[in-house]
């Protein structure tokens, strides 16, 4: 019976709508939002029939140590601008510095740490491994339950395919394509035990809590830490010894800038995109899909569907195209601008651009570090000594 609304880049119009109008009459119980959408809208969040009376600050170790999320480091001057309401911070990776920072930033005067460490769990050096289904094969759990993850879609429909293969019917995939009634199949019969491999994607995670998993190959960079700790973090849950293979590798970077430059495109691309977009519009109009006007722009294979879609949206906040909807469908219509516009004070930007250089600092800790290090962040978290 709660109203839970999301705030971020990825709404689409009417959703988008739907969260203003509850934000203007104050009509929400609970909203989920980025820092970045909260600073560029802050407005919306501190009158009366909006402002919080709760403020939970997740990953709270970026208002302090983050150099690529500024949106985050803005989170103590909002909490003033809120009235100072109640505030909870979470984070898993805060030392003394971080610490006393956020105490100080937040206002923060009461605190609890757990200091548990999961001693069951090992990680082992595989990186750069050339053939990981063989690898894969060569060292899952005879007896055990394990989860392979992949960036996308097609790989782990394919890498589920091979090991089907050798292991026959204890294995399936899992990924946001299936539908969600054989998802719930896939994940019924691995929690039985019918199924003891699943292939997946990210979208076998939040929520999912198997006591009895064995083993987890990454096989595929993840995109931030905290993807790498939670798919990691599957692995062991009954206390059992469990293992997680490192098994991406340098070349696997090029797969995530490829994802991402698809769905968070950069200015360059922006500006390709908004100008062969008003090439091909008629007065102005555009009645094509998007997966339309990416075939009829063709400005490679980085730019499909859902470019098209995420430029679309950031044009339409910016005020360059108006989205709507007649008796031919989905249209979007070209607005007359004065002067230039900047679409780096856009939200929705913002936050591919933070999650892109989250990307670029993970790469530099999970391709170089040792296995160790990596470990630490898995089983045990950072906190204050003193």
């Amino acid at each position: 019976g709660l109203r839970i609304f999301r705030a971020n880049g990825a709404m689409d119009a009417g959703e988008r709508s739907a969260l203003m109008a509850a934000l203007e009459s104050g009509d929400s119980d609970i909203g989920c939002a980025t820092p970045e959408f909260v600073h560029f809208h802050a407005e919306r969040f501190t009158h009366d029939r909006s402002r919080p009376a709760l403020l939970v600050v997740d990953e709270a170790h970026h208002l302090i140590e983050s150099t690529h999320r500024p949106a985050y480091g803005r989170v103590g001057d909002l909490v003033r601008e809120l009235g100072s309401p109640q505030v909870l911070a979470l984070t898993a990776t805060a030392g003394d510095e971080v610490f006393a920072g956020i105490r100080r930033e937040l206002a923060i005067d009461a605190w609890v740490i757990d200091p548990t460490v999961r001693e069951n769990l090992a990680v082992v050096e595989a990186r750069n491994t050339t053939n990981k289904v063989a690898y894969i094969l060569a060292n899952i759990d005879a007896d055990g339950k394990a989860i392979v993850y992949c960036n996308s879609r097609a790989t782990a429909s394919e890498v589920a395919e091979k090991l089907r293969g050798r292991l026959g019917a204890i294995v399936a995939f899992y990924h946001a394509g299936v539908g969600a009634a054989e998802r719930a199949e896939v994940e019924r019969f691995f929690r039985e035990g019918a199924i003891r491999v699943i292939v997946a994607t990210s979208a076998f995670g939040e929520g999912v809590d198997l006591p009895d998993v064995r083993d987890v190959f990454l096989y595929h960079l993840n995109f931030d830490v905290t993807e790498f700790n939670q798919q990691s973090g599957r692995a062991g849950r009954d206390g059992a010894p469990a293992r997680i293979h490192l098994l991406f590798g340098e070349r696997d970077r090029s797969i995530n800038d490829f994802i991402l430059e698809r769905d968070a495109p950069q200015l360059h691309t922006l500006r390709n995109i908004y100008r062969e977009m008003k090439k091909i519009a008629r007065d102005g109009l555009l009645h094509q899909t998007y997966a339309d006007i990416a075939s009829a722009i063709d400005l490679g294979e980085r730019v499909d569907h859902r470019t098209i879609g995420a430029a679309a949206r950031i044009f339409a906040d910016a005020g360059l195209l108006e989205m709507g909807e007649d008796d031919d469908g989905r249209y979007l219509r070209f607005c007359e601008v004065s002067g230039k516009v900047d679409l780096t004070q856009n939200e929705r930007f913002a936050e591919g651009e933070a999650t892109r250089e989250s990307f670029a600092a993970f790469c530099s800790l999970a391709l170089a570090a040792q296995p160790s290090v990596l470990q630490a962040i898995v089983n045990r978290p950072i906190y204050p000594s003193n």
